[in-house]
């Protein structure tokens, strides 16, 4: 089964971001349009109402320079000295025409509105006549003296038909009203033009809606004049500028879309990667890249649902590395981490596309057959891994060997659910260690309660030490001559909430096979020291593994506990076999003279079942041996058990040890080791393990102890 990366997640992740990119620029683009032709239509407003503000003010200001220039003139009092002497009246008049540059003036009565006196251009004269006849009619019929002519002073641009001309009227005395225009002529206008920064100022009759115009009053309210220009700057000038700042904004807002674009691609690109990473990381082993335990049982269980449409079966095997351990503790976990690489690249190439390798974790893999027409695939495959496996593994010019067992279990006949499938293919696996290691094993119905069991003993014994479920009895080890209690042996039960009593032959091999004999022998040893201290006068002797007593720190470990648990040293007697003595002889004899030290007493136990017993007696310092139970149990069969068992004694006795039989049951056996000279015995005809309550009562007693052993069976 092959198991695909999506690819399409991304590429369509990476199109959705350029999305709010394209929108992103066309709102500013937008934007920028509608701002710029904002800017372009409010500067030309601007600029229009300051041309109109600026042409207005001149033109005021003109007008009231002339009605200035008239009011002050030294000879405005020539014109009412003289009122009803016309000839006079004329001459000053032309003389103040000439003075203002008038094209126009007449003098008026202000009592009925009759002209006294008129002097003008022969071109205008006339028209402007009429104009102001007209306009002193008019004054008239509202009233003169609440007319505006009539009143104060006045000047204003004004048109008259012919061109537009500077107006001004005001009273000369109290009889007369003097009427005055100066032409505004297009030098003016050019003058005013250059002055203002207005262009092109000239005059077209009649009314216009172009923008750029002033609307001149009408003197007689009859014709009407604008003066108009050219605007100094339109909205497509202004725009043509902002065009270049439009593209220097535009390359930017480009420049800042690439420059974002490629963030967020590339962030885009990171996420994707660390999510698939992730994803990765989370289905797959970070050492081997195989699939780990999650993608197994997923595929697992979706081959389990597609079952019932196909028409063969499916295979789970489990393998589980021998000697693994071995590689670890001589050259280190780097060299163990290569040599489950190794071990996985050898694996891939036997499997078919569609098969599932998987390492479920520490030396511990799984390979599925989804498609397995027969249980003789999966066979075939076990011996082909078992062989791949039995190659040497060459890590840094170092041959290391090892091994590699194999549970199978076949589906549906072994199990319809991943849970049973997987349970049946350990079981097959844990039978295949059994029965020596290095080779495959198939899931059969009939596996017997006591494999189940053991397979129960490793799931939970670790927390059984954890959570203090196990417990200590003491059998008694008694004087051979009055049957009296000198000592006892601790041994270690575990009374499981579901199964019972589990025997100590299985838990303590699966604590060795599983690594949990150091927790499991620190917890015996503190339970014993804290027994101990009820037994003041008693030894209590405590069992001690290869693998426990080969620990640096064991010797610190037992004074620390002895210490916390305020014992005396006197009190323990640790038991050890020959196997802790094999593997590093001066390593052994350092520790044991540590120990003696503390004031620990030591015994060699199983005595005379090893091979080389009598060197270790020579050359390590025991307190004692113990003579095993099988010679005692073959000692009425055969003369020569009994022989050697007296040799055995005499042999303790010469170099100054005690000497314990084990496994006493019948008084034949405690007659014949106490006319031999043993000096200690221990076995049911004095008492079973007992809990330390029952210990305490025994203690209590005086007396042979198998006599109250009698007593007790007969009852």
């Amino acid at each position: 089964m092959v198991l695909k990366k999506n690819r399409s997640g991304k590429s369509h992740s990476v199109s959705l971001s350029l999305i709010p990119i394209a929108l992103l620029v066309l709102c500013v683009m937008g934007s920028f349009a509608f701002v710029a032709n904002y800017a372009a239509m409010r500067q030309v407003k601007i600029e229009l109402d300051r041309e109109k503000l600026q042409l207005g003010q001149s033109f005021t200001y003109s007008a009231d320079s002339l009605l200035l220039a008239m009011t002050r003139d030294e000879a405005l009092g020539d014109l009412f000295q003289n009122p009803n002497q016309l000839g006079e009246l004329d001459r000053a008049l032309q003389g103040l025409a000439r003075r203002q540059s008038l094209d126009y003036a007449v003098l008026v009565s202000r009592a009925d509105g009759r002209v006294l006196a008129e002097t003008g251009d022969p071109d205008v004269l006339a028209a402007r006549g009429k104009a102001a006849q007209g306009l002193i009619e008019a004054a008239r019929l509202r009233g003169l003296e609440g007319s505006t002519i009539g009143i104060g002073r006045e000047a204003r641009v004004v048109q008259d038909g012919l061109g537009i001309v500077t107006l001004a009227t005001l009273p000369v005395g109290r009889n007369l009203i003097l009427i005055g225009t100066r032409p505004i002529t297009s030098a003016t206008l050019r003058r005013l033009s250059t002055m203002l920064a207005i262009p092109n100022l000239r005059v077209v009759m009649g009314r216009t809606n172009i923008e750029t115009s002033y609307a001149v009053p009408s003197i007689d309210g009859q014709t009407s004049m604008s003066v108009i220009w050219e605007p100094t700057r339109d909205a497509a000038d202004i725009l043509g500028e902002l065009a270049l700042f439009g593209l220097i904004g535009t390359f930017m807002v480009g420049v800042v879309g690439v420059l974002l674009f490629r963030r967020i691609r590339r962030t885009t690109e990171e996420i994707l990667h660390r999510e698939a990473r992730a994803s990765h990381e989370a289905r797959h082993d970070a050492l081997s890249g195989l699939p780990n335990r999650t993608v197994f049982i997923d595929a697992l269980n979706e081959t389990i649902e597609e079952l019932p449409h196909r028409d063969h079966a499916l295979a789970v095997l489990l393998l589980d590395l021998d000697k693994f351990k071995d590689v670890n503790d001589t050259y280190g976990h780097a060299a163990g981490d290569r040599v489950l690489i190794e071990f996985g690249a050898r694996v891939r190439p036997l499997l078919r596309q569609t098969d599932i390798l998987a390492r479920l974790g520490g030396d511990e893999f799984a390979v599925l057959l989804p498609t397995a027409r027969t249980h003789l695939d999966a066979t075939r495959l076990a011996q082909a891994i078992v062989d791949a496996a039995n190659r040497p593994f060459i890590i840094d010019g170092i041959e290391m060997r090892i091994g590699v067992t194999v549970g199978i279990a076949i589906g549906p006949n072994d199990g319809t659910d991943s849970a049973t499938l997987l349970r049946a293919a350990d079981t097959a696996l844990y039978r295949a260690k059994n029965e020596g290691r290095n080779r495959f094993n198939l899931y059969e119905h009939r596996m017997n309660e006591q494999e189940r069991m053991r397979k129960l003993v490793d799931d939970e014994l670790r927390g059984a030490i954890e959570n203090d479920e196990l417990t200590l009895v003491y059998q008694p080890q008694v004087h051979a001559d009055t049957g009296r209690i000198a000592s006892v042996e601790a041994l270690v039960r575990w009374r499981h909430p579901v199964h019972g009593m589990i025997s100590p032959v299985m838990f303590i091999s699966a604590a060795e096979e599983r690594g949990l004999i150091v927790p499991l022998g620190e917890w015996v040893l503190r339970r014993a020291m804290q027994d101990a201290a009820r037994w003041p006068k008693l030894r209590v002797g405590v069992n001690v593994s290869a693998v426990q007593f080969r620990q640096k720190d064991f010797v610190e470990l037992v004074g620390r506990v002895l210490k916390e648990c305020k014992a005396e040293p006197g009190q323990l007697e640790l038991e050890l076999t020959e196997g802790v003595l094999v593997e590093d002889a001066d390593q052994a004899q350092a520790a044991m003279m540590d120990l003696r030290s503390l004031g620990v007493k030591l015994a060699l136990d199983d005595f005379g079942t090893g091979y080389s017993s009598l060197i270790y007696l020579r050359r390590f310092a025991f307190d004692k041996i113990k003579i095993d139970k099988s010679f005692l149990d073959q000692m009425e069969a055969t003369g020569e058990s009994a022989i050697l068992v007296h040799s055995v004694v005499h042999l303790g006795r010469a170099l100054g040890l005690e000497v314990t039989a084990e496994g006493v049951e019948t008084e034949e056996q405690r007659r014949f080791l106490q006319a031999v000279g043993c000096h200690l015995l221990q076995g049911y005809l004095f008492s079973k393990p007992v809990p330390a309550e029952k210990l305490d009562e025994l203690m209590t007693l005086d007396g042979d102890l198998s006599q109250r052993s009698r007593t007790q069976s007969a009852a």
